[in-house]
């Protein structure tokens, strides 16, 4: 890793040395499809355990309601998961957004449910490359950042939304 200064050295190895795999693998065997509430209530759960790890205030954020019209004129609400919503030193004179979504496409009925390697050594799943490989890889960048000499001057937000996958209609 030619070019990169020692502090860039030692975020690289803090990432590297995190469980992705791991948790990329516990991720995806939940289903956590748009209108799963239980499997979005749990993966919810989960990545706020996760991410407690990090300074700052987690909560998970109820989502704003929603209504569908039906074909007949009925107007019916459409229930989401919650959204989780970390806050690390809002105060800080350097900030980030960091943004991803735990919900999946595929509902709990759909036959893609379970994880395989596939022969060539790549990991075949229901959100293991978007989104849950993407939140674990946002969760070990952050971890890098936090054990940073920088860390101080750093803020950011973490926004974890439940219903991207739909249009985000309960979390925009």
């Amino acid at each position: 890793m030619r070019g990169l200064s020692p502090i860039e050295r030692d975020a690289v190895d803090t990432a590297g040395a995190a469980p992705m795999l791991a948790q990329v693998e516990a991720w995806a065997e939940i289903n956590s499809g748009t209108r799963n509430l239980a499997g979005l209530a749990m993966m919810a759960g989960l990545l706020g355990d996760a991410f407690a790890i990090l300074p700052g205030e987690i909560a998970l954020v109820e989502p704003t309601p929603v209504d569908s019209v039906g074909a007949d004129g009925v107007v019916s609400a459409i229930e989401h998961g919650k959204h989780l919503h970390l806050v690390v030193r809002p105060d800080a004179p350097v900030r980030m957004l960091f943004t991803g979504h735990m919900d999946t496409v595929y509902p709990v009925d759909h036959a893609f449910q379970s994880l395989q390697w596939l022969d060539d050594g790549r990991l075949n799943g229901p959100g293991v490359a978007d989104m849950k490989g993407g939140l674990t890889v946002m969760l070990a960048a952050l971890q890098a950042v936090e054990a940073s000499p920088l860390a101080a001057r750093i803020g950011y937000d973490v926004v974890i939304n439940s219903d991207e996958e739909t249009g985000s209609f309960s979390s925009a």
